[in-house]
This record gives C-alpha cells, structure tokens and sequence, in this order.
C-alpha cells in the first residue's frame, strides 16, 4: 500500500485534503495530528508535512509543508488506446501511469466493442479512471499525474493532432510486424510521442490510412500477436528504453 497522498490543494504552506485521502491516511493508515505525511500535488511537486488538523465530521485533514521538491517536467508521452470491454482500462491504465505516460486518450475505432455512453456515463468513468491514475501515481512514486481524455472517435484525431504536431507519432499493429522496429525512429530523451494501439483485431486499413494521413508511422511489436494490455506495456517500455527515460 501506498504511503503517499495526493492534493491539489496547497496555499502557501498548508495542504488540505478530502475524503480519499481521508479514508487512507486517516482510517486506514491510522495517521494522527503531529504525524508526517508525504504527498504529492501530480504537478511535479513531491512534500513533506506535518498534518496539524482533523476533522472527523467532515472527512478533512490539513497538514503544513515542511519540505518540497518540484520534479523536472516529464517529455509528452500520449498513449492512444482502443477502449477495451470490460475493466481492462482500468489496468491500462494503472500501467501507463507506472511507465510515464502524460496523457491518454481512450479511442471508439471500427473494431471497437465498447459505445460510446450518455454523457452522466461517461463523467462517471472518466472520474473512475482518474482515480485509478492517482493510485498509480501515489503506488509508483511518479510525481506526475496524467491527464485522461474522454474517449474520442479516432476520426476526432484528425484535426486534434494536427494542431499540435509532434515530433514522433507511431502506431504499433499486428500487419506491421515485419515494418519498422522502433529503433529506426531514433527517439531521444527530449521528443514529444505519441503512440497509437488498435482493439484486438487491430485498425481497419480506412483507419491505418487516416493515421498515415496525419503522420503516424507503423511499427511492429515482433511476431507474435499480443493481447491490448500486453502491447501498451510494451511498447511504453520500448519507447522510454529508447529515449533513456529510466
């Protein structure tokens, strides 16, 4: 279990925070007032406090700043995603956050089994995965929370991307296999990346078109066909081997 809080809550010396981080520091980790507590703000900041007040009634808890480090902003790193049926974002994502992704978007392609929801659902996931993030974050020790996108039509992509153009755009599915291996990309410490996987069967070709369209280039993850949480695992960790970020 985690020994860490998260909060975005911080004025000057004095971090507050509600009733997740109640529940775990408080009721679970049994922390009392005069305790230390290390926390972090997903911004890059990583504290020291000592908590000074409780309030039971209201599932609040403030502690002051005794220490703080502000961590060096990771490089872009946005994980494109098929949205998977059942709970297997949630692990997705639990993983992306370990291995440092900034930002991820879950995509509704044609292959794709999930729907889109009513907007009350899709709030409601949306706010799930978040937390999902934040335990990562806080389990992982990575300073950095990412931001989860709602799920986008990849038709959506088009114009989003090109409006912010980045460095090294890669899409990674089964027909490419015997394409580019990901150290013909030459991606360094520095680059912006954005990396793309497909459902279970892969993107349609209309699909793999629009991607090359906006300067996606295909890559392979070798010869055998790996399940969608297996792939994101591995390519997130061959894109940060290759830009040295470990």
């Amino acid at each position: 279990m985690s020994k860490f809080a998260y909060t975005e809550a911080i004025a000057e010396n004095l971090a507050s925070f509600a009733e997740d981080e109640f529940q775990h520091q408080i009721k679970v980790l049994r922390r009392r007032t005069g305790d230390q507590i290390d926390f972090f703000d997903g911004r890059g900041g990583c504290f020291q406090g000592r908590i000074t007040t409780i309030e039971n009634r209201n599932k609040w808890f403030q502690a002051e700043i005794t220490e703080s480090r502000i961590f060096d902003q990771p490089p872009p790193l946005h994980l494109l995603v098929a949205l998977p049926r059942n709970s297997k974002l949630d692990s997705i994502i639990q993983k992306s956050v370990e291995l440092g992704v900034t930002m991820i978007t879950p995509l509704v392609t044609t292959r794709t089994t999930v729907r889109l929801e009513t907007e009350k659902k899709l709030k409601t996931r949306k706010e799930h995965w978040q937390r999902i993030a934040v335990a990562s974050m806080k389990q992982s020790g990575n300073p950095y929370l990412p931001e989860i996108n709602r799920p986008k039509k990849i038709e959506e992509l088009n114009s989003e991307l090109k409006r912010n153009f980045p460095l090294k755009q890669i899409v990674f599915h089964p027909a490419a296999k015997n394409l580019q291996s990901l150290a013909e990309f030459n991606i360094t410490r520095n680059d912006t990346v954005v990396i793309a996987l497909g459902p279970e069967g892969g993107f349609s070709p209309d699909e793999i078109a629009l991607l090359d369209s906006i300067g996606f280039v295909a890559a392979g993850l070798g010869e055998r066909i790996l399940r969608l949480e297996t792939a994101v695992v591995a390519a997130l960790t061959l894109v940060q081997y290759f830009r040295n970020s470990f």
